[in-house]
C-alpha cells in the first residue's frame, strides 16, 4: 500500500455515464531501440494509434535512466512533431504543417482516423468540423478545409487555435464555434524524471497503476472496480528496464509509489513483450470491464 495520502481522489458511481480520463505514462527510451528515422516514426505512431483508439486522454513521455536529458529532448521533439503532425485535421495539414526533415516518413502512415476527422468534401448547413480560427482584419475566420475562410459569428473561438464549428450559412459563409470540443486525440506531455512525475500527478489522479510481468493478475472485481475511477494513470517501463528496476533506479519502491502492480499478459509465451504492446493489450482489458455492463450472476 502507500505511503503517502492521496488528497483528491474521487469515486464516482457506477450510473455515471461519463467517460474515465486514461493517462498513459511511456518512457522516451522506447526509441533507443528503434534505429533510423522510419522505425521510430512507425513506433511514435502505434503509440499515438493505439492511445486514440481507446480515447486516452494524455500521454506522458517521461526520461528513465536508460537516456540522457539530451536523449529525451530530442526524442520528445521527434515525438512533439509527429504528434501534432497526426492530430491535425488532414484537411488543414498542407497549411499547417511546415515541411521537415523528421516528418520525412509521415506520408507511409496509415491515417490516424480519428472519428471527428472524418468529414465529407461539401458542407451543408448544420454540418460540424474542426475549424483553425485566424484573426483577419480584427474580425474571426475559420479555415475548414475548403476554398474560402467562413467568417465566425458567434461563440468563443480564440485566433490560433482550434475549434469545433458549426456551418450556419453556405452562401455568406458563416459559423458558430460550439462551446464544447469532441475528442481529438490524446494531449501531449512530458516529465524530466520519474519522481517529478509521480510528484506531479499523484493528487491529480484517482488510482496509480503500474504494468509488469512481475506484478499480480488482477482479479475479476479489481478490474470491475476500474468504473469507478474518473482518472487512471497507468505506468509502463522501457524496452530493456521494466518499473521495478526504473524505481529502484531512482531510490524509490515501487509497490509503495503505485496503487497496483498488474500483471496484464500473465502466461506470455513470449520473453518480452515490447511497451506498445503492453500497451494495447492493458487499455483493450481496461476498456471492457470501464464501459461493458455489470451483471448479477447467481
Amino acid at each position: 500500500m502507500k505511503h503517502r495520502v492521496r488528497v483528491r481522489a474521487k469515486a464516482r458511481s457506477e450510473n455515471d455515464n461519463e467517460y474515465n480520463d486514461i493517462i498513459v505514462c511511456i518512457p522516451t527510451s522506447v526509441l533507443k531501440t528503434e534505429h533510423g528515422l522510419l522505425l521510430k516514426t512507425l513506433k511514435i505512431y502505434k503509440i499515438i494509434r493505439f492511445s486514440s483508439i481507446f480515447g486516452v486522454s494524455e500521454i506522458v513521455f517521461y526520461r528513465d535512466h536508460e537516456v540522457t536529458a539530451k536523449q529525451h529532448n530530442e526524442y520528445f521533439e521527434l515525438i512533439y512533431k509527429i504528434w501534432k503532425y497526426l492530430l491535425t485535421p488532414p484537411y488543414l495539414r498542407r497549411k499547417l504543417i511546415p515541411i521537415d526533415k523528421d516528418l520525412k516518413y509521415v506520408g507511409a502512415l496509415p491515417p490516424l482516423r480519428l472519428e471527428v476527422y472524418d468529414v465529407g468534401k461539401t458542407i451543408d448547413v448544420g454540418d460540424r468540423r474542426i475549424g483553425y480560427i485566424m484573426n483577419y482584419k480584427g474580425k474571426l475566420y475559420a479555415d475548414i478545409g475548403l476554398d474560402k475562410l467562413f467568417k465566425v459569428e458567434a461563440g468563443s473561438c480564440k485566433d490560433g487555435e482550434f475549434a469545433y464549428v458549426e456551418v450556419v450559412d453556405i452562401v455568406s459563409k458563416r459559423v458558430i464555434c460550439l462551446d464544447y470540443m469532441p475528442y481529438m486525440g490524446p494531449v501531449l506531455a512530458r516529465e524530466d524524471g520519474l519522481m517529478e512525475l509521480i510528484n506531479d500527478y499523484f493528487n491529480r489522479v484517482d488510482v496509480i497503476i503500474a504494468t509488469s510481468k512481475y506484478g499480480k493478475t488482477p482479479s475479476h472485481e479489481e478490474l470491475l472496480s476500474l468504473k469507478k475511477y474518473s482518472r487512471i494513470l497507468i505506468l509502463f517501463g522501457g524496452p530493456r528496464t521494466g518499473l521495478y528496476d526504473i524505481f529502484k533506479h531512482n531510490g524509490l519502491d515501487l509497490e509503495k509509489e503505485v496503487d497496483f502492480v498488474w500483471n496484464i499478459v500473465p502466461g506470455q509465451k513470449v520473453k518480452t513483450i515490447r511497451t506498445e504492446e503492453a500497451l494495447i493489450s492493458t487499455l483493450a482489458v481496461f476498456n471492457i470491464f470501464i464501459h461493458g455492463r455489470t451483471y448479477n450472476t447467481l
